[in-house]
C-alpha cells in the first residue's frame, strides 16, 4: 500500500481580492462563487479520507473552505487558529499587485527582520507559523489544515528550503508525508502554473 499523507493542506478558495489581483494579508473576506466551487472540488478529491482533526485560520475565507470540505462530517469539530493566519502585510493588504507594490513587498521579504508598516516582519511570521505547524505535525493524523498562500510558501521553505516548492492555486492540496528522514511535501492537486511571489 502506498504511503498516505499524515497532513493534508488546502489553500483556501478564491476571493474577490484574488480575482482582482490584490494582496490579502489579514483582510477578512469571504469566498466568491469560484472559491466555493474550488472548495467543493477539494472536498470531492479528499472523499474517503477520515481526518483525526482539522484546523483553519480564523479568517473567513479559510474557515468557509474548511466547512465546505468537511460538509457532512458531523463527528469532527474543526478548530480556528489565529496562528494559521498569513503573513500580516499591514497596509499593503487590499492594494493592487502592481509591479511597484510587488517590489515593495519583496524588499520586506529580502529584509526579514523589518516589519511591514502596520503588520509584522517576515521573520516573525515564519516563527509563528513554524511553531503551530510543529504542534500539528506532532499529532496523530491524518490531519487537515486550510491556510493561505504565504503559509504554503513557508511549508516549502521549512521542508525543502524552497518557498516555491509547494506553491498551489486556490483550492490546491499539498500532502505532507513522514519518512525515515523526516517530513516531505508533495503537491496533490492544483500546482500553480504561473510564477508566484511571497504574498498572502
Amino acid at each position: 500500500m502506498a504511503p498516505q499523507p499524515v497532513l493534508y493542506i488546502i489553500r483556501h478558495g478564491e476571493t474577490d481580492l484574488n480575482a482582482g489581483n490584490k494582496f490579502r494579508g489579514f483582510m477578512d473576506v469571504e469566498l466568491d462563487s469560484n472559491g466555493r466551487r474550488q472548495a467543493e472540488e477539494a472536498r470531492k478529491f479528499l472523499q474517503g479520507v477520515h481526518f483525526a482533526q482539522a484546523y483553519s485560520s480564523d479568517l473567513r475565507r479559510a474557515a468557509e473552505t474548511l466547512d465546505i470540505v468537511l460538509k457532512g462530517d458531523k463527528g469532527l469539530m474543526p478548530e480556528r487558529l489565529c496562528a494559521l493566519r498569513p503573513w500580516n502585510i499591514g497596509a499593503m493588504a487590499g492594494q493592487q499587485k502592481s509591479a511597484a507594490n510587488k517590489q515593495k513587498l519583496s524588499e520586506y521579504a529580502d529584509n526579514p527582520d523589518e516589519p511591514v508598516p502596520g503588520g509584522e516582519s517576515l521573520a516573525w511570521f515564519r516563527s509563528r507559523y513554524k511553531n503551530v505547524l510543529g504542534d500539528i505535525l506532532a499529532k496523530q493524523g491524518p490531519t487537515l489544515i486550510v491556510q493561505h498562500a504565504s503559509n504554503d510558501h513557508e511549508v516549502g521553505n521549512i521542508l525543502h528550503h524552497d518557498i516555491d516548492a509547494l506553491d498551489v492555486e486556490p483550492g490546491g492540496i499539498i500532502g505532507i508525508f513522514k519518512g525515515p528522514n523526516g517530513f516531505a511535501g508533495k503537491i496533490l492537486k492544483g500546482q500553480h502554473t504561473q510564477a508566484a511571489d511571497y504574498n498572502s
